[in-house]
């Protein structure tokens, strides 16, 4: 490396960390070439490990995030629109897509500025000034929230095999069933292996929407929703703003969902 590059990896934050610090490169007009060179070189130390964490191409992440992205809560955006209805509905899908848009562009910079960060917890650790109590308080959320999908993941597979069977299985055989479905699947340790799996959920998302629209387009009248069976709630419809009487619980789903 360079002297410029040596001077950029003099500070350690904590003792797992790969010093670096692109202050000074950016103050002569250099940072984003010399951030490049440093995640160059970070990679390159990482493929010096048994286990090597650095491995996702940009292909592969946007495969990670496609699968992530097209998911179920898809499926749910007609309930949401019926909720919510037209203004508030697209109100909510224009705003949160700004507001992604924004936060991965801040993301990205600031990445940049720190190429060392490997995860969410050293993205904390920086965003709340190098703090060890950020660092952990995250993990902690993000272990929160993954315990939190398993739940959700496990009952949906659940009730899609409740749903596929009709089986008079009960549920909670089907739930050990997607537990153990899910802890096979999550056998690979880097999300190089899951972005392999994204491709296929991914393809299989955008089968089942393609024909949830050709489905929803050919019936003469829906078969079963939220309010019972065709036609006890009437004629199908559609409204510019919330139906008198709907609940802030529906409401905060809709807009869950949708975001």
């Amino acid at each position: 490396m360079d002297d410029k590059l040596d001077r950029s990896i003099s500070k350690t934050a904590y003792p797992d960390e790969k010093p670096v610090d692109v202050g000074e490169g950016e103050e002569h007009g250099a940072g984003r070439r010399l951030s490049i060179q440093i995640i160059h070189d970070l990679v390159a130390e990482d493929h010096t490990h048994e286990i090597k964490l650095r491995t996702m191409s940009w292909q592969k992440a946007a495969w990670l995030l496609c699968g992530d992205q097209v998911c179920l809560a898809i499926m749910a955006q007609t309930w949401s629109l019926s909720v919510l209805g037209w203004v508030p509905g697209i109100i909510t899908m224009v705003g949160a897509g700004i507001l992604f848009w924004i936060t991965s562009i801040t993301m990205h910079k600031y990445i940049m500025k720190y190429p060392q960060i490997r995860d969410i917890c050293d993205f904390g650790y920086y965003a709340f000034g190098r703090s060890r109590l950020a660092y952990e308080f995250t993990g902690f959320m993000l272990l929160t929230n993954n315990i939190l999908l398993i739940g959700f993941h496990v009952l949906t597979a659940a009730k899609i095999l409740n749903t596929l069977s009709d089986h008079s299985q009960c549920t909670v055989v089907f739930s050990v069933i997607g537990m153990l479905i899910g802890i096979v699947m999550s056998i690979p340790r880097t999300l190089r292996h899951i972005s392999f799996m994204s491709m296929f959920s991914a393809f299989c998302m955008a089968i089942a929407i393609l024909l949830f629209l050709i489905f929803a387009g050919i019936e003469d009248h829906p078969g079963y929703g939220y309010y019972g069976t065709y036609p006890a709630a009437g004629e199908v419809r559609t409204y510019a703003w919330p139906l008198p009487g709907t609940t802030w619980v529906n409401c905060m789903n809709a807009v869950l969902n949708i975001t």
